[in-house]
């Protein structure tokens, strides 16, 4: 099934069930997975040895639409649909696939990256920092279908886009953002319904699209 017709048929099916508006965001995620796993066509499996395959069952279809994720030291296949995460994204943030991909890069064992050098992010470690929160978190919980976030996740790649600052993550990064939030545990993020802003500046900011601020 194509992914535009993917999309209708879910959200016609949320629409039908009248889900609340707060939810529906994780109903269209249920939907589309119930939507895919009876999908002769299937996801695209991706494996740690770069071969692909076809889907091989039904569950395993459901885990993958879902967004789950297996940690970076299992052996097991990890089933990530590029189509399917840019998609979601794209339809929760209001952005194009496209701008979207020019951005986020998925890797095979489900890590998301920020793609543009740290010095097209912000003029300082803390706003680079607060910019690839935006963009990894909003991506894993939109994208993945992962709530809470998995903040050790974040941290590792704004430390691979060396703005991390260990003492300041918490305090000067991550706690004036008003879209993300730190959760119960410090291996949590949750994000508030001003998410998108931030992550849509965060994108404007990597794009190098000029701000009425910068101009």
């Amino acid at each position: 099934m194509e992914t535009d017709e993917l999309l209708k048929r879910a959200w016609a099916a949320v629409e039908k069930a009248g889900i609340p508006e707060h939810v529906q965001g994780v109903a269209l995620q249920e939907a589309i997975a119930d939507l895919r796993a009876d999908d002769p066509a299937g996801p695209v499996e991706i494996r740690r040895g770069g071969g692909v395959e076809k889907k091989a069952s039904k569950q395993r279809s459901r885990s993958a639409a879902r967004g789950r994720l297996l940690s970076p030291s299992d052996n097991a296949e990890v089933t990530i649909d590029l189509d399917e995460f840019f998609a979601h994204l794209a339809h929760e943030s209001g952005l194009d696939a496209s701008e979207l991909r020019d951005v986020l890069h998925v890797t095979a064992d489900g890590k998301v990256q920020v793609s543009p050098p740290s010095k097209d992010l912000g003029s300082s470690a803390a706003e680079q920092a607060r910019n690839v929160i935006a963009l990894v978190a909003g991506g894993r919980a939109f994208g993945l279908g992962e709530q809470p976030v998995d903040a050790n996740a974040v941290r590792r790649e704004v430390e691979r886009k060396r703005c991390y600052q260990q003492n300041n993550f918490a305090s000067n990064h991550l706690g004036p953002m008003k879209g993300f939030n730190a959760g119960a545990t410090k291996a949590e993020i949750r994000l508030t319904s001003k998410w998108v802003d931030e992550f849509k500046a965060a994108m404007t900011k990597a794009r190098g699209i000029a701000q009425p601020d910068d101009e």
